[in-house]
């Protein structure tokens, strides 16, 4: 192991520390996104009551009537103006989720980041892609993962704060080694995501994402369903990509075949197009 190899090594261990230790080290949040989160957590919510917080935020508000109105979640093509509307058809897994994407965007937009503000807006929409792939899959198979697409758009975090740590608190002066990180991102996700209290089947599977050779029994998981939707997400951006869409374990265990991949490829164009406009930076 070179000599930056072990510091990419040792900044990786002081994150996951601070993170074991309960401080998640960002930009600061809109406040909006810790008031959707102490809505949700009041047990006499309704979408109304939500709505009147996210409300106070013209931009996350512009964007969950957006994602309500897209291709992907209004089947019916009726146009959705209310926003406590919007929330109900969502439900409060893609609200939370889309607000902490909400506040990933604007902590994007900080000028100590300005540098690796284009690697972020990569980033994200790898993230939406597999956002929209997890919501496919889990429909496809009928499967009861309310947390699906909250897992595929909150599946890169672990990178996000790796980045965005690496740019605002010293990272080695060397490129970080990309096997280092690929190994170690997940759990750093996990950490992120258990703090910000999002549902404990969505921090598993994140966390459990780079598992892809583990031999599992029983019924599909969610982390079954988010290892195929980053292998899917990876195959609309490459093209050019001619190794085998079924794989295999998560592939079998879901009974994905070949042509049922093709055929979710085929038709997440316009869906993710439709997405990205509506959860763009």
């Amino acid at each position: 192991m070179t000599v930056a190899d072990l510091q990419t090594l040792e900044f990786l261990r002081s994150l996951a520390d601070t993170l074991a230790a309960g401080t998640v080290d960002l930009p600061v949040f809109p406040q909006v996104v810790i008031k959707v989160q102490e809505a949700y957590k009041d047990p006499d919510f309704t979408p109304q009551k939500v709505a009147r917080v996210i409300s106070t935020e013209r931009t996350l508000a512009d964007r969950l009537l957006q994602m309500a109105n897209s291709v992907a979640f209004n089947a019916t093509g009726r146009v959705i103006i209310d926003l406590g509307v919007a929330i109900n058809r969502l439900g409060a897994q893609k609200v939370y989720s889309v607000a902490l994407g909400h506040a990933v965007a604007h902590i994007r937009h900080s000028e100590s980041l300005r540098s690796i503000a284009p690697r972020l807006d990569e980033l994200w929409s790898e993230c939406v892609m597999v956002a929209h792939f997890s919501e496919a899959v889990a429909k496809r198979k009928s499967l009861p993962f309310p947390g699906a697409f909250a897992a595929g758009l909150l599946h890169g975090i672990g990178r996000f704060y790796i980045l965005v740590q690496s740019a605002s608190r010293g990272a080695p002066q060397a490129p970080l080694n990309p096997a280092l990180v690929e190994a170690w991102h997940p759990a750093i996700a996990k950490a992120v995501l258990k703090n910000w209290q999002m549902d404990e089947a969505v921090c598993e599977a994140v966390g459990a994402q780079g598992e892809v050779n583990i031999v599992r029994v029983g019924p599909p998981t969610l982390t079954d369903v988010l290892i195929v939707s980053i292998r899917l997400a990876h195959r609309l951006r490459n093209s050019y990509d001619t190794s085998t869409l079924n794989a295999g374990g998560a592939f079998v265990r879901l009974d994905l075949s070949v042509e049922a991949c093709r055929s979710l490829i085929a038709q997440a164009s316009e869906e993710t197009r439709a997405l990205q406009r509506a959860l763009r930076p």
